[in-house]
């Protein structure tokens, strides 16, 4: 049983959730009308439990089911600022930071633009949607033949598949907080140049 790593065990999982709650073997048996010697056997992975002692069980430790059930990768994942994965993009002037677990669908990454840096060539496509929050700085937004000007706490929503540019066309570098959707990793692996 692989207790380090991404994989963890329904009992494992069972286990560990009655340990943080600081609850005994015995009190989640009062709690949950099942067995001391059955949760014993399901949290060393020797018995399986029914739809109806899973619900007795979550009822009995205070958590939903599904807690129970999600993966290590489906749980909250921090990424502490100075961990961060960066990224510098297109030679100079552009920077990102990625501030989501790797993998998901849902990406979350702070875009730094110096003056006059832009995103991507002069329009790029990509599946999915973006969100972005201009944290700092004036950023230029251009999509199809749409342009807009955003300013410090201003923000865009817009579909990633008509072509688009992001370009800082104030005189100060720009910050942006970036969510999307779909594709976009796939661009950064292959166009991103790691930062050292």
């Amino acid at each position: 049983m692989c207790r380090g790593g991404a994989w963890m065990s329904l009992g494992h999982r069972i286990r560990q959730t009655r340990t943080q709650k600081g609850i005994t073997l015995q009190e989640l048996a009062e709690r949950s009308g099942l067995s001391k010697g059955f949760l014993c056997q399901l949290e060393n992975d020797k018995a399986s439990p029914s739809l109806q002692a899973l619900d007795r069980l979550s009822a009995g430790l205070g958590v939903p089911v599904a807690l129970l059930l999600i993966s290590q990768e489906e749980r909250a994942h921090v990424v502490r600022a100075n961990a961060r994965q960066g990224y510098s993009m297109n030679g100079e002037g552009l920077s990102v930071q990625l501030l989501s677990a790797p993998g998901r669908s849902l990406k979350m990454m702070l875009l730094e633009l110096a003056p006059g840096a832009a995103t991507g060539g002069d329009n790029h496509v990509h599946e999915g949607e973006e969100c972005h929050l201009v944290l700092q700085g004036t950023v230029r937004y251009r999509q199809g033949d749409e342009e807009l000007i955003l300013n410090e706490g201003d923000s865009l929503h817009w579909n990633g598949y008509i072509p688009h540019r992001v370009e800082n066309c104030g005189d100060q570098p720009a910050r942006i907080l970036c969510v999307t959707t779909g594709a976009m990793e796939h661009m950064l692996e292959s166009e991103c140049n790691e930062c050292s």
